[in-house]
């Protein structure tokens, strides 16, 4: 049955929609920030028939864009040649590859490639690529309109109002049906609600696009994103470490982190803001010196919020240029970014039993994950204190977590303590451990007591760890600019029996 009603929509998307003749697909070119991975992309474009495979990565077009830097004759009839293979292949699909926003990404490459495609193309071959362009507005036209708000992206959107526009479709309702789409997935701060900094950073860029698409068709209110790219902005300006890397929360990664600091700093209408009301997300603090990032992101259901990590209270820390204290990070190579990216022992969090706060599922929201994620501020003259706390093991070991930082203003100092709360007396005993994953090139020494570690970095500054309680370290890793570095990780390690512990830790440079 279900099959069946695909198939009628298929055939309803296929005569519903007039003749593509007589519309225009020149100078639609509004790409801000290049977001291709050209790396990932240079692993499988020469082979042949790389467009058979299933890889989710092939089917969004990018490979377009590699081929126009590559230029010329090869580059043209590389993309000439993978699009009309590719769409002889797949364009009668219900399914993949027409799923999530894959046609919104195609048809965007699509049309910002498409003189560079037609620069040497006979008219036969012209008519056919506007003839798949044509599809594909179709389907993005058809499919945006039955999609639930959740399952909807800045991609989705670009395409949208793109293709309303191509064929003389566009109207205030749909327009204000986007913006109201786009408003839902930003929280309060201005934080788009993956919390992952370089989603954050393309949700801009596709916003930029729009107004840039409004102005190309002198859109009498291009406006109306003004004020939502200003707060998304003056937020994104503060998620950068010392070492200007953007933390790695979430997914993030700093493949382009230079391209998005080059395209902030040449914003002029940025402001300064006052962030002290955050209730959920990434809270932040920053000096002169310092700056520290700290995960009370509370989890949900939404596709927005799909590739949220288990990394509940997890923190970062970077000074004096450098990172001390980060997450593993997250890759985009060809193929499946790995899980255990994903898992709270990657980050520098609290974990009860090695088990993961929230139940990570691959391509989907969370199964099980906290349900109250609390976080309060607290700022005086000489500190700034964070409180978070999760009950994401209440379930399962009956045990709250708690976590303290305090951030002391006039020294560069960070004192910790992790609480793990029994709701219940038990007599089970579980393993927990606090993990402090540390950057790259960081050299170590245990002091006697086995209690302090003092830590040398990159750049020859010395900070000391300090806590109450024997500290060990093991190996870890970090992932950045899709390279899996070895490194190590202070972990404070023990077993929970009592009602209530507290573990108490200190970093401070020396």
């Amino acid at each position: 049955m279900i099959l069946l009603i695909k198939k009628l929509i298929f055939v309803f998307i296929i005569f519903k929609f007039k003749s593509n003749k007589n519309l225009s697909y020149n100078d639609l070119n509004f790409r801000k920030i290049d977001y291709t991975n050209y790396d990932q992309v240079k692993s499988y474009i020469f082979k042949n028939n790389f467009y058979k495979n299933n890889n989710k990565n092939i089917h969004n077009f990018d490979f377009l864009n590699f081929s126009n830097k590559l230029g010329g004759k090869i580059g043209i009839n590389l993309s000439k040649e993978s699009i009309f293979g590719w769409f002889q292949i797949n364009k009668n699909k219900l399914v993949f590859p027409w799923i999530e926003d894959l046609q919104s990404k195609r048809l965007i490459n699509l049309l910002y490639n498409y003189e560079y495609i037609n620069s040497s193309s006979s008219l036969k071959d012209k008519k056919k690529l506007d003839s798949i362009i044509y599809f594909h507005i179709r389907r993005v036209l058809f499919d945006f309109n039955n999609k639930k708000i959740t399952q909807i992206t800045s991609f989705d959107i670009v395409a949208y109002l793109l293709s309303c526009f191509i064929t003389k479709r566009i109207n205030n309702k749909n327009i204000e049906y986007a913006k109201f789409i786009c408003v839902n997935q930003v929280d309060k701060l201005g934080m788009h609600k993956s919390y992952n900094v370089l989603e954050h950073s393309k949700f801009i860029n596709n916003l930029i696009e729009i107004k840039n698409i409004f102005l190309f068709y002198q859109y009498k209110e291009a406006n109306i994103f003004d004020a939502l790219i200003l707060k998304m902005t003056s937020v994104l300006n503060e998620y950068f470490h010392k070492d200007g890397s953007i933390p790695l929360f979430n997914g993030s990664n700093n493949i382009y982190t230079k391209e998005i600091y080059n395209s902030l700093n040449k914003e002029k209408f940025l402001k300064k803001r006052i962030f002290a009301n955050v209730d959920n997300g990434i809270a932040f603090y920053a000096d002169k010196n310092k700056k520290v990032f700290f995960d009370v992101v509370q989890p949900n259901k939404d596709m927005v919020s799909s590739n949220l990590s288990a990394g509940t209270l997890s923190l970062e820390l970077s000074g004096f240029g450098e990172k001390i204290f980060t997450n593993c990070g997250a890759s985009e190579n060809f193929g499946k970014n790995p899980e255990y990216l994903r898992y709270s022992a990657a980050h520098s969090t609290i974990i009860l039993q090695n088990t993961n706060i929230s139940e990570i599922k691959e391509g989907n929201p969370h199964i099980k994950f906290p349900q109250s994620v609390v976080f309060r501020r607290e700022s005086n003259t000489s500190e700034e204190i964070f409180e978070g706390s999760h009950n994401g093991y209440l379930n399962k070991f009956n045990k709250v977590i708690k976590r303290k930082l305090i951030i002391n203003k006039d020294f560069d100092k960070l004192e910790g303590e992790d609480s793990l709360i029994s709701y219940k007396n038990t007599a089970n005993r579980l393993v927990y451990h606090i993990r402090f994953h540390l950057a790259e090139g960081m050299v170590f020494n245990f002091t006697n007591s086995k209690k302090n570690i003092i830590l040398k970095t990159s750049l020859n500054n010395i900070w000391l760890f300090k806590s109450d309680m024997e500290l060990i370290v093991e190996d870890s890793i970090i992932v950045d600019n899709n390279k899996t570095k070895p490194t190590k990780q202070i972990v404070i390690k023990g077993i929970l029996s009592d009602k209530k512990i507290i573990r108490k830790w200190s970093l401070q440079k020396i």
